[in-house]
């Protein structure tokens, strides 16, 4: 008797295939579907990392021309520093009161205190050796006069911003001084960019390319002050303008070699013009008597014509007196 599982074998007979293997099958088909999920998800990832890194560099870029649109933006620039003898001298709107109604008295020979106004910045490019030689250059204009005794050279350590004539009047007995030359400056820096400026955004143009044009102006001044009376007795202005190009690289360094030279050659200007402010305050004392000067040694008035060394005293009047009488008697004997 035949098993009923083998009755129906025979010619054409084929066996049902399993369950199974139709399961693996879409098991895989399940498996190949997540697995490109997982590949179009990590491209997804992938993609807007791209983006991400894109927007960063163009935020660079964009930085960058920024910075250089600022660095080489074409307009022009201006600083400046200066020093005030009336803010120094009158600080916070302190008026102006004279010490005295009467005619005031300057003694000489004179004792000189010479030195710069002080500021609260320092002139660009001029260091504290560079000040000391300018301040020698106007000594040495000063020392040719015959009403100077003595004539030093005051740091500006002393002297603080806006400390008026209390500050003076205590630097001018700390340096044994009467009269105090006070030199004040106001210089101007400026610097634009010519129209050959657009070749600095090749970068290497702003090495090579020399578009920037720069100027400073310097004005110096000299104001000569009686301490004790607070009387201004002369001044003597100098001024200078210099000009060079540049690249905008070097722009620095050429302000700082032009505020040099144009400080220096103000000064030399202001020198010059020394000599005629004591002519003229030299008039100014005979013809209008605005002040009285008065030879420090006898009191009584100063007198230039006698080489500037004050007027003939009473005792050398009498030794000349003498000499004359002796070498008439020696004559007639």
């Amino acid at each position: 008797m035949e098993r009923p599982h083998e009755a129906h074998r025979g010619i054409g007979y084929s066996p049902a295939i399993p369950a199974w293997p139709v399961q693996e099958t879409q098991g895989a088909k399940m498996e190949d579907s997540k697995g490109g999920e997982l590949r179009r998800h990590k491209g997804s990832r992938c993609h807007w990392g791209k983006r991400v890194v894109a927007m960063l560099l163009g935020l660079a870029a964009v930085s960058l021309v920024a910075g250089c649109a600022s660095f080489f933006s074409g307009a022009a620039q201006r600083t400046g520093v200066s020093s005030s003898v009336v803010d120094y001298l009158y600080p916070a709107g302190e008026k102006f009161e004279p010490m005295h109604e009467e005619t005031p008295e300057v003694r000489l020979p004179a004792r000189v205190g010479l030195m710069f106004v002080p500021s609260s910045r320092q002139p660009v490019g001029l260091t504290g050796a560079d000040k000391q030689s300018l301040l020698d250059q106007v000594r040495d204009a000063f020392k040719s006069q015959p009403f100077i005794e003595r004539i030093e050279i005051v740091p500006d350590s002393y002297l603080r911003p806006g400390g008026g004539f209390e500050n003076l009047e205590q630097v001018a007995r700390l340096h044994g001084v009467d009269i105090v030359a006070l030199v004040s400056y106001d210089q101007v820096l400026r610097t634009e960019e010519s129209a050959a400026s657009f070749l600095y955004w090749t970068i290497v143009g702003a090495y090579t390319v020399p578009a920037n044009r720069n100027q400073v102006s310097t004005f110096v001044d000299t104001s000569v002050f009686d301490v004790a009376t607070r009387t201004l007795l002369l001044r003597a202005p100098g001024q200078d303008q210099q000009k060079a190009a540049s690249t905008a690289i070097r722009v620095g360094d050429v302000q700082d070699r032009l505020a040099r030279e144009s400080f220096q050659s103000a000064v030399t200007d202001m020198v010059a013009n020394l000599d005629a402010s004591i002519a003229d305050f030299d008039r100014r004392v005979r013809e209008e008597g605005q002040v009285r000067l008065v030879d420090r040694r006898s009191g009584s008035s100063w007198h230039q014509r006698s080489g500037g060394k004050g007027s003939v005293r009473a005792w050398e009047l009498g030794v000349l007196l003498l000499g004359a009488a002796l070498l008439l008697l020696r004559r007639r004997g």
